[in-house]
């Protein structure tokens, strides 16, 4: 930490999922989504508060996901680790909101990654979730979807919560 007091933006973007299913999920790997995805990003924030407070504020920028906030099949242990991101987010922006640093949740769909090859597109492209990252530290906004899929998905989550994840549930055969 000596050599990191002039940091004016934390960006959070550890993060690991493995797709695997509730039932059979393997213990080793779902702790790993919690440690890697929630506590790793815990402690850089508690890391890092007091040298944003010593630096005039600055931002948190924590990496996330639309699943954050909905399941998707095959994804429950991720989902759940990115989900306790996300309200550890909330807590965060509370908490140092005194010391005038913005803590900004960033959730796009799927994106464009390796940790994402098995999926099927749409897929939004990394350097267009780093400009909407970016554009939000500039702007000030505390949460961003950057990408149709995730815009889409966040739109539909306000106006009918049920009926996505109902429409979720459905995407996996027994």
């Amino acid at each position: 930490m000596e050599k990191c007091q002039d940091v004016t933006v934390l960006i959070n973007n550890a993060g690991v999922g493995f797709n695997q299913r509730f039932l059979s999920a393997d213990l080793v790997k779902m702790r790993s989504e919690i440690e890697v995805n929630y506590l790793g990003t815990f402690l850089m924030c508690r890391a890092f508060a007091p040298v944003l407070k010593a630096n005039g504020g600055g931002a948190i920028v924590n990496m996330l996901t639309i699943l954050a906030k909905v399941n998707f099949p095959l994804n429950a242990s991720y989902s759940a680790s990115k989900a306790a991101a996300l309200s550890l987010t909330q807590g965060i922006r509370a908490e140092l909101t005194s010391q005038g640093t913005l803590v900004i949740a960033v959730m796009p769909g799927t994106v464009d990654t390796g940790m994402s090859k098995a999926f099927p597109p749409p897929k939004v492209a990394p350097e267009e979730v780093v400009r909407a990252a970016l554009q939000a530290v500039v702007d000030g906004v505390e949460e961003v979807y950057p990408g149709k899929q995730a815009q889409d998905m966040e739109a539909q989550l306000l106006s009918s919560p049920k009926a996505v994840k109902q429409w979720m549930a459905t995407m996996v055969a027994e």
